[in-house]
C-alpha cells in the first residue's frame, strides 16, 4: 500500500510540473495560430482559449471560491476575480496566458513546498520479520506478530531484539543508541529491560516478552512522529498576507478607471496588470533557488515554509549523541601511575583486549593502531561479561575492567586511584582500569568524541541571533554536563525518552517560541517532527530521522546549519525585494492602463514583465555565499571556540606522543 501511494505521489508532482503547463500552452499556442492566420470560426480559437483557462485554472478557481466562502482575501482569491472579469469581456487568450504563467508558478511551489515524507515505514524495519521462541527445550521460529506476551524469546549475538521485555537468562551488551540516544553500549543481564529494534552485541539472551506489536517502545514513536507531523501548523503565505489590502485597494481603482474612461477594458487592463502573478512566484522562485543553492552545499531543505522559520526561531535543541558527537567511543585519555609509561599502559590494555568483541575493547584497539603499537597475541583470554578481561602473556596476568572486578581478583585499589577514577567520571567519561600481575598501572578513559567544528558551529549560531542552544540527551547527567561545557550550549536536559524530547518541544512551544530541533537517531525522530524546524543530521542518520525533518545535512557537518540560517535570512529579503519590485510595475502599470494605454493583452505582457524581473532577482541566490561574513563584535566568540578545538586537537596529539 505504502508503494503505491508513493507511486501516486510521484504521478502527481510529473502532472503538476510538466502537464498541465504543456497542456496550457499548447491550447494557448493553437488559439493564436487560428486566430492569426485567421483559421475556422472565431468560437474555435476563442473556445481553445477558453478550455486552456478552465483546464488551467480548475484548481485556481475552487481554491478562489473557497477562500471566498471563508471570507478570506488571498491571492487564488485576486486571481480569481481577474481571470473572471478577463473571460468576461471576452479576453480569452489574456485570461489563458495568465493561467498558464500561474500553472509554472503553481507547479513550482507545488514541487518546493509539498514534498511529502514517506518513510516512517521504514522505522519498523528495524524490527525483525521473525522471532526464536524457547518452547520447554526446543526454539521454535515464529512470525514476530505472532509472540505473545510471556512468551520468551532468544536473540543471538549480532540479531535485533524483536520485542520489548525483561532479560531472563545471559548476558550481553546492547546498542540502544537508536531508542535511547546513550552513546555507550548498555550491559544487560537479568531482569534488565530491553527494547524491540535494539542491537545484541555480544551475548545470548533470553527475554521474557512484556510488550508486542503497537505496544512496544518503537511503534509508539512512530505513533508519535505521525502525531507530531499532523500538528505542525503551517505558516501564512507572504504574497497571501500582501494581497489582504492589495485587492481591495486594485477593485476600487479599477472601478475608478471605468467610471473615468466608461470602457470595461480599461478597468480590467487595470486588474490584469494588477494580477499578482509576480507576487505568486516572488516567494516559491526565491525559495527554490535558496533551496538549490543549499542543495549543492549538502544541505537539503524539504520547503520554503522552513526557511521562513528558521529566521525566526528563538530555541535550538540539539540532540548530543552523533550530532554533537561522532556516536562512537574513543579512547580520550590514559593516566599511567608509578612511573609506568602511557604507551605501556595502552599496550598491555591492547593485548588483553584484542580477542574482544565489546565496543570499549575496540576503541583501545583503535588507540593503540594510531600510536603505532605492536599488540602480540595473549597467551590466555577470558572474558567476564559485564565486568571485564583476564589475559595473560610470558607469565604475567593482566586485568581490564571495572574497578570493583579487579578488586575482586586481589588489586589494591588506593584512594589516590579512586579519585582519579571519580575525576574521570565526573567529566562524564567512562573509566577502565589496568593492572599487571595485580599491580595498578593505570587507566583508560573512553568517551563519545566531539565532533571539532561543534564548539565553533554553536558560537556562530548564537553570533547569528539564536537566543538559547539547549542540548537533548539519553545520556546520564554527568556525560551531558560534561560535554555541555566543553562545547559551549546554553543549556541541557539529559536522561530523556523519545516521548519527554517530544515534551520538552510541546512546552517550548507552548510559551510561545519557535523551535529548532538537530537530531540524528530515531529516538529523536518525534521531536524533529513536531519542532518548528527539524533538521537531521544525514549521512549518518537513520532514514527515519532524514525523512521526518525538515531540513538534511548530507555531510553531518554542524556548520551546515550556519549556511542553513544565514540562508533562511537571504531567501526572506529577497522575496520582501521580489514583492517590492511587484509593487514598482504595478504602480507603473495602474497609471498605463489607467490612462487607457494598456489592452488587456499588453496589460498581461506588462506584469509578466514583472515576473520575468522576479525570476532574475530570485536566480541571484542561486550563486550566494552563506556563512562567510560575520560581524566584528562575533569574532571574539569565535575565536574562543578555535582555542577549544585547538586543545582537544593538542590532547590528542599528546596521547601517541
Amino acid at each position: 500500500m505504502s508503494e503505491d501511494n508513493d507511486n501516486v505521489a510521484k504521478y502527481r508532482e510529473v502532472v503538476v510540473l510538466s502537464i498541465v503547463p504543456c497542456i496550457v500552452a499548447i491550447l494557448v499556442l493553437a488559439s493564436w495560430a487560428l486566430a492569426h492566420w485567421e483559421i475556422g470560426p472565431y468560437w474555435l480559437n476563442a473556445g481553445l482559449a477558453l478550455l486552456a483557462t478552465l483546464f488551467g485554472g480548475y484548481l485556481r478557481f475552487v481554491a478562489g471560491f473557497k477562500d471566498i466562502f471563508k471570507r478570506r482575501i488571498t491571492v487564488n482569491v485576486f486571481v480569481t476575480v481577474a481571470l473572471i472579469a478577463t473571460i468576461a469581456v471576452g479576453e480569452f487568450r489574456a485570461a489563458a496566458v495568465v493561467v498558464f504563467i500561474m500553472a509554472v508558478a503553481g507547479g513550482l511551489e507545488t514541487y518546493t513546498l509539498d514534498k511529502t515524507r514517506r518513510s516512517i515505514r521504514n522505522l519498523l524495519d528495524l524490527t525483525p520479520k521473525t522471532a526464536t521462541i524457547r518452547r520447554n527445550t526446543e526454539e521454535v521460529v515464529l512470525p514476530v506478530d505472532k509472540v505473545q506476551i510471556g512468551d520468551v524469546v532468544v536473540v543471538r549475538p549480532g540479531g535485533r531484539i524483536p520485542v520489548d521485555g525483561i532479560v531472563v537468562g545471559g548476558q550481553s551488551c546492547v546498542n540502544q543508541a537508536p531508542i535511547t540516544g546513550e552513546s555507550m553500549p548498555v550491559e544487560k543481564f537479568k531482569g534488565s529491560e530491553v527494547f524491540g529494534g535494539t542491537l545484541n552485541e555480544t551475548g545470548r539472551l533470553e527475554i521474557k516478552t512484556a510488550k508486542v506489536g503497537r505496544d512496544t517502545t518503537l511503534a509508539r514513536i512512530v505513533h508519535l512522529v505521525e502525531q507530531a507531523q499532523g500538528t505542525k501548523a503551517p505558516i501564512q503565505n507572504l504574497a497571501d498576507r500582501f494581497t489582504v489590502w492589495f485587492l481591495p485597494t486594485v477593485l476600487v481603482l479599477a472601478i475608478i478607471a471605468f467610471v473615468t474612461s466608461r470602457d470595461i477594458k480599461v478597468a480590467v487592463s487595470v486588474l490584469l496588470v494588477a494580477c499578482p502573478c509576480a507576487f505568486a512566484i516572488a516567494t516559491p522562485t526565491a525559495v527554490t533557488a535558496g533551496i538549490s543553492n543549499m542543495a549543492r552545499r549538502g544541505v537539503l531543505i524539504k520547503g520554503g515554509i522552513f526557511l521562513e522559520l528558521a529566521k525566526k526561531m528563538d530555541v535550538l535543541l540539539v540532540d548530543k549523541t552523533g550530532t554533537f558527537t561522532f556516536g562512537k567511543p574513543k579512547v580520550v585519555d590514559v593516566v599511567a601511575f608509578d612511573g609506568i609509561s602511557e604507551e605501556e599502559v595502552l599496550r598491555l590494555a591492547a593485548i588483553a583486549e584484542k580477542y574482544s568483541e565489546h565496543p570499549l575493547a575496540r576503541s583501545v584497539m583503535d588507540r593503540a593502531r594510531e600510536c603505532g603499537i605492536q599488540v602480540p597475541d595473549p597467551d590466555e583470554f577470558k572474558i567476564e561479561i559485564g565486568m571485564g578481561v583476564a589475559a595473560r602473556l610470558d607469565g604475567k596476568k593482566i586485568l581490564i575492567g571495572k574497578d570493583t572486578f579487579l578488586q575482586d581478583k586481589g588489586v589494591i585499589i588506593t584512594e589516590d586511584i579512586d579519585r582519579r577514577i571519580s575525576s574521570q567520571t565526573e567529566r562524564g567519561r567512562t573509566t577502565i582500569l589496568v593492572a599487571n600481575d595485580l599491580k595498578p598501572i593505570g587507566l583508560i578513559a573512553i568517551a563519545d568524541e566531539i565532533r571539532h567544528e561543534t564548539p565553533r558551529a554553536i558560537a556562530s549560531l548564537k553570533a547569528m541571533g539564536i537566543k538559547n542552544i539547549t542540548m537533548l540527551t539519553g545520556d546520564n547527567h554527568k556525560v551531558a554536563k560534561a560535554v555541555s561545557e566543553e562545547i559551549g550550549v546554553d543549556d541541557f536536559q539529559a536522561e530523556l525518552l523519545p516521548e519527554q524530547k517530544l515534551q520538552y518541544v510541546e512546552k517550548l512551544q507552548k510559551q510561545g517560541l519557535v523551535v529548532g530541533m538537530i537530531g540524528d537517531g530515531i529516538n529523536d525522530a518525534p521531536a524533529l517532527a513536531l519542532a518548528d524546524v527539524g533538521i537531521a543530521m544525514g549521512a549518518a542518520g537513520t532514514d527515519v530521522a532524514v525523512e521526518t525533518a525538515d531540513v538534511t545535512l548530507m555531510n553531518d557537518d554542524l556548520s551546515r546549519v550556519v549556511n542553513f540560517m544565514d540562508m533562511s535570512r537571504k531567501v526572506m529579503l529577497r522575496i520582501k525585494l521580489n514583492i517590492f519590485f511587484s509593487i514598482m510595475y504595478n504602480i507603473v502599470g495602474f497609471a498605463l492602463a489607467g490612462f487607457g494605454m494598456l489592452t488587456p493583452v499588453l496589460a498581461v505582457i506588462f506584469q509578466e514583465a514583472g515576473c520575468i524581473t522576479v525570476v532574475f532577482s530570485s536566480t541571484l541566490l542561486l550563486w550566494s555565499k552563506t556563512g562567510s561574513r560575520l560581524k566584528t563584535e562575533d569574532r571574539g566568540s569565535l575565536s574562543v571556540a578555535r582555542v577549544v578545538v585547538d586543545n582537544v586537537t593538542r590532547e590528542k596529539t599528546s596521547q601517541c606522543a
